[in-house]
């Protein structure tokens, strides 16, 4: 169960994921952003119109982080701010941002409603969850080498193929039941061992999204 997970969607087409930090405030991949959304707390299934415990909600404004894409792809977060505050029930709930760093070996859960597997162009209806491991920082920068940038983590690569996956984006990794991630990017082929995604390391941005959520 996954109370925080959120869904974007544009013109009634899913596209990214989010989750519940605040009430009022989501976060996700600042790579999701677009010029209007809406964003769906409590679903499970994307084709159940009005899902029992569901709430479609209207977006005030989107807030990425001022050095996203500096270096390629750093920094990849965004604040969005609900035209109203969501109470919370059984099915939707906000999750704590984890203020510790992500330890290598730490089993974590990923959610999301992204593809299922590579050559399955498909986006499954009902939302889907798997355990991924963090991977050290020295594989993670190997692995990366360039891209790499102190914003992100790696999980995942395990011999057992577990994986976020297109579509996945902006979705919750969430370690010892806090927020420790957001899926961010992935090798072209999800799913392959020895090939972890990257994470948005969301312990180094607490700051930022606190004072944010205070600023507005």
């Amino acid at each position: 169960m996954t109370p925080w997970q959120a869904a974007l969607f544009k013109e009634d087409e899913f596209f990214c994921s989010g989750v519940l930090v605040h009430p009022q405030w989501v976060l996700s991949a600042a790579h999701c952003l677009q010029n209007s959304y809406t964003v769906g707390l409590g679903l499970h299934s994307l084709e159940a119109n009005q899902e029992p415990g569901s709430r479609m909600m209207e977006v005030l404004l989107s807030i990425q982080h001022p050095q996203y894409n500096n270096p390629f792809f750093a920094n990849d977060l965004m604040l969005i701010k609900l035209k109203e505050s969501v109470s919370e029930s059984d099915t939707i709930r906000k999750i704590s941002i984890t203020s510790q760093c992500p330890t290598p070996g730490d089993s974590c859960l990923v959610s999301g409603w992204g593809l299922l597997e590579n050559g399955e162009p498909v986006l499954p209806t009902l939302l889907q969850c798997t355990n991924v491991s963090v991977v050290s920082e020295k594989v993670c920068s190997e692995i990366y080498t360039s891209l790499y940038h102190h914003s992100m983590f790696c999980a995942g690569g395990g011999q057992d193929r577990r994986d976020s996956c297109n579509g996945d984006s902006g979705g919750p990794l969430v370690c010892n039941r806090s927020l420790q991630g957001l899926v961010s990017l992935g090798q072209a082929k999800c799913g392959q061992p020895g090939m972890p995604s990257v994470y948005t390391n969301l312990c180094k941005f607490t700051d930022w999204i606190q004072k944010t959520i205070q600023a507005i």
